[in-house]
């Protein structure tokens, strides 16, 4: 049987909703939030695969929403610092256009790479957490299917590991939005991408057109 990494992003926080950047900071769920949580565990629920751990970081967005897939999976929940957003220093807080205006040289450097935050967590130190974490997950679970809530950044850093790309793969890959799923399939140590970014449950949350 292959080795199953599924790597969620967190719901929608109160940070999210006001478009600030969160790095390591830890606002709660906002009400649009968990909603798109109990979406993403009644998905999961409802799925004919089986999962059989379920991890997340310990920031309360993330947390919260990997509750939910617990309680609804009936499967116990392990927290872990090493699943933390990358930290983002000086920008934490901030909204995206704060930064262009206070930081434009490093913005549009982070145009053709990787960006890096004055004071935040550099592209070696989250691929070395991202390494440390997967690594840990494929010893520990091999042939089963482990789910991981975490960061947009994180699950990012993870899949760069992973898919063996050098940093310049951060530029090569989408981050996904809230709650969305990104799975690799690890056999025989190839790892394969099998989904990228499926937020197909979300849609339940747009207003129905009329017909």
């Amino acid at each position: 049987m292959p080795t199953r990494l599924i790597f969620i992003r967190h719901a929608r926080s109160v940070w999210n909703d006001l478009g600030r950047w969160q790095g390591q900071a830890d606002p709660p769920l906002s009400e649009a939030g968990t909603a798109e949580a109990q979406l993403l565990a009644e998905r999961l629920r409802r799925s004919r695969r089986p999962i059989d751990h379920l991890y997340a970081s310990d920031l309360q967005r993330a947390a919260a929403t990997a509750a939910m897939i617990a309680e609804a999976l009936q499967l116990p929940l392990t927290l872990d610092p090493i699943w933390r957003e990358r930290a983002v220093g000086q920008w934490e807080g901030l909204t995206t256009d704060e930064i262009r205006t206070g930081y434009p040289e490093m913005w549009a450097a982070g145009l053709r790479g990787p960006l890096e935050a004055p004071g935040g967590e550099s592209v070696e130190a989250v691929l070395s957490r991202a390494k440390a974490g997967c690594d840990a997950l494929l010893a520990r679970h091999p042939n089963e299917t482990t789910v991981v809530v975490s960061h947009g950044g994180m699950i990012l850093s993870n899949l760069v590991h992973l898919l063996g790309l050098p940093p310049a793969g951060f530029g090569l890959l989408v981050g996904g939005g809230h709650t969305a799923i990104s799975e690799v399939v690890v056999i025989h140590g190839h790892a394969r991408l099998e989904r990228l970014n499926d937020s197909a449950h979300l849609e339940l949350l747009a207003p129905h057109k009329a017909s």
